[in-house]
């Protein structure tokens, strides 16, 4: 019962449904999956997280390694599903103010700052719970800020040359 009444009292908040439901960040998706990037993407991590775990070479390597094939396999759902609480959350404010749709510029600055912040949290957490290591705010900031400039190469890409539908 305790958890009833608080679904129901959600029920009571209108919510504006929007049939176009392509967003930004399922469209980006592509482009972070891309050679190009990925390639890119693990060289600026390994240095990074070499960096911040003051590791030896082959140590940063499966970190990266692992860190990054985690974060892909689980952001390939988790990634785009961002795009669901860019639309619950971020779109109402933009569209408040301008009816854009979906692909409006708020949406898309977003992208990278929410794909940085999946990447980076499925990656320290995979090296916390394979290796044990312990990390900090500034581990997870510099992680962050890392994968939010990969993130955001690869959706300036999007934007630059869009992929053929």
């Amino acid at each position: 019962m305790r958890k009833i009444i608080p679904i129901s009292l959600l029920l009571l908040f209108p919510i504006t449904a929007f049939g176009n439901v392509v967003w930004p960040a399922l469209v980006t998706e592509a482009k972070v999956n891309s050679i190009p990037i990925i390639t890119l993407s693990l060289l600026i991590e390994y240095l990074t997280i070499r960096w911040l775990f003051k590791a030896d070479i082959k140590k940063c390597i499966y970190y990266t390694v692992c860190a990054n094939l985690s974060s892909g396999i689980l952001g390939l759902f988790l990634r785009p599903l961002s795009g669901l609480a860019s639309d619950v959350y971020i779109e109402p404010v933009a569209m408040y103010f301008n009816y854009w749709g979906t692909f409006n510029p708020i949406a898309w600055f977003f992208v990278p700052i929410i794909g940085g912040a999946i990447n980076a949290a499925l990656e320290l957490l995979t090296i916390r719970l394979i290796w044990k290591e312990k990390f900090s705010a500034k581990n997870y900031l510099s992680l962050w800020g890392v994968n939010w400039a990969t993130v955001g190469l690869a959706t300036v890409w999007v934007i630059i040359s869009p992929p053929q539908m």
